[in-house]
């Protein structure tokens, strides 16, 4: 609408160029480190509306593992508010929707999740709580959740 002469597929094309090599001001989010220190590569995944060359310039420009379960736009044909990633996450986790957890920040993102039968963490970091829809926690930072093993079982503790 805002530029009817340009070609979508080329803008956007060019778009994802830009962003594959652009690693300015990337840092993690506080309490990320934290959390992924807890759990094995195998207990979580990342699902991203970016592609796989976007996403894992950021997550290495950060000094964020890449997870053993890794979903972006270039895996799905439908990305958020749809639940497919989320969905496809959970699949290649091995567990069923209702045994995951999102944290988003992102009202699709969270729309996803709820749409794949997920709970959710909403943190508010972009987006007010009003914009975000309905959650199951909520979080001022990454920072403020703390997982831990439960003593003497194979499960994890969410604390916040």
């Amino acid at each position: 609408m805002v530029a009817p002469d340009l070609d979508v597929a080329t803008a956007v094309a060019e778009l994802d160029a830009m962003e594959a090599v652009e690693t300015r001001g990337l840092t993690p989010a506080p309490g990320a480190v934290a959390l992924l220190t807890v759990l094995s590569r195998t207990e979580w995944a990342v699902v991203t509306s970016g592609g796989h060359a976007v996403a894992t310039l950021r997550l290495r420009t950060s000094g964020l593992p890449i997870p053993g379960v890794f979903v972006t736009a270039d895996d799905v044909g439908r990305g958020k508010p749809d639940p497919e990633g989320y969905l496809l996450a959970a699949s290649r986790l091995g567990v069923g929707p209702r045994d995951c957890i999102v944290i988003e920040d992102s009202p699709t993102g969270l729309a996803a999740a709820r749409a794949a039968g997920i709970r959710t963490i909403a943190v508010l970091t972009t987006h007010g709580a009003g914009d975000l829809g309905e959650t199951d926690a909520q979080l001022l930072s990454l920072a403020d959740l703390r997982l831990r093993r439960a003593d003497g079982a194979t499960g994890l503790v969410l604390d916040f």
